[in-house]
């Protein structure tokens, strides 16, 4: 989950306005009203407190590495990542994470504690690399629960019903339902229902080249975490993560109606100073027409810190 360069903001938006669109239909024109709000006056940035976000490279080596991730110290609020950098798994850091999050001193408008999963289409070379068999829907029951897929993602075979095609866009709702309920019952995690899960949508080889089934992935999830408890759901609430040149590529124009539009939005921008994380926060475009950037991510050394606006008062 770190990003090795900023993207330039005009250039993103360039492409997700104007790229062809085969098989998906392109939401309203971005209206005026959209542009990131004025900066705020009052603030004196060098008194917020940045927060940070951490997960497996905590206390595992990642593929092929020798050294362990750094905890940033006292951050006002902590995101903490609950898989083993593959959707489906489970993070060997998390309860030293919790400990950690413990630490938070808040005083910010993020929660001290939230959480990311990680998405993909798991059956892209790079998936099956590390998870040679993924779980994957046969059909739209998860749990003994039927899964209502949205027509957007209809097949002209098999309609909004999951077959266990690994092509079908079907399927992949029913499989982003699927992972966004394995992540909230990871054991350990700390009331799921009431804390947010934020969708890691990244590395753009591990993606289908469907941006429909990508949509169709991540709607799943965002469902699955959003929907009471008494249709299946998770009952909490979700945003996405993501930088401009990835979520273009991978995820695209949005399809009309898609319930990724207003979602928060945490946005990274990789290497930077603390100065173009308050920049970006303030004045980067959202991914999505109706989104908000709520949250900037940027690499300082070898930790991943975060910046929010403060709490109100």
């Amino acid at each position: 989950m770190r990003r090795q360069r900023r993207v330039q903001v005009g250039l993103a938006a360039v492409i997700v306005l104007l790229a062809g669109v085969v098989g998906v239909q392109l939401a309203a024109a971005v209206p005026a009203a959209v542009r990131p709000s004025p900066t705020p006056t009052a603030i004196d940035w060098s008194l917020v407190e940045p927060g940070a976000d951490a997960s497996w490279p905590v206390c595992t080596p990642p593929h092929g590495a020798t050294r362990t991730m750094p905890l940033a110290v006292r951050p006002a609020f902590v995101v903490v990542g609950v898989n083993d950098g593959l959707p489906g798994t489970v993070s060997a850091c998390i309860r030293r994470e919790l400990r950690w999050a413990d630490t938070a001193t808040g005083g910010s408008s993020q929660p001290r504690l939230s959480y990311y999963v990680m998405a993909a289409d798991p059956w892209t070379k790079p998936e099956r690399k590390w998870v040679q068999d993924p779980s994957w829907p046969s059909s739209n029951v998860v749990e003994g629960r039927q899964v209502t897929v949205p027509a957007a993602f209809a097949s002209d075979a098999t309609g909004t019903t999951c077959s266990g095609g690994h092509a079908e866009r079907s399927c992949a709702y029913v499989y982003g339902w699927m992972m966004a309920r394995h992540a909230a019952a990871i054991p350990g995690l700390r009331d799921p229902s009431t804390h947010r899960f934020w969708i890691d949508v990244e590395a753009e080889r591990t993606w289908s080249g469907d941006l429909l089934f990508n949509q169709a992935v991540v709607e799943g999830m965002v469902a699955a975490f959003t929907s009471p408890p008494s249709d299946g759901g998770v009952g909490t609430t979700a945003g996405v993560y993501s930088d401009h040149s990835e979520w273009a590529r991978i995820i695209g124009p949005l399809r009309t109606g898609s319930t990724l539009d207003r979602l928060d939005q945490w946005l990274a921008i990789g290497p930077a100073t603390t100065a173009e994380a308050v920049d970006a926060l303030l004045h980067d475009w959202p991914l999505t027409p109706n989104g908000r950037i709520t949250m900037v991510q940027w690499v300082d050394g070898r930790i991943d810190r975060d910046i929010a606006l403060p709490a109100t008062r």
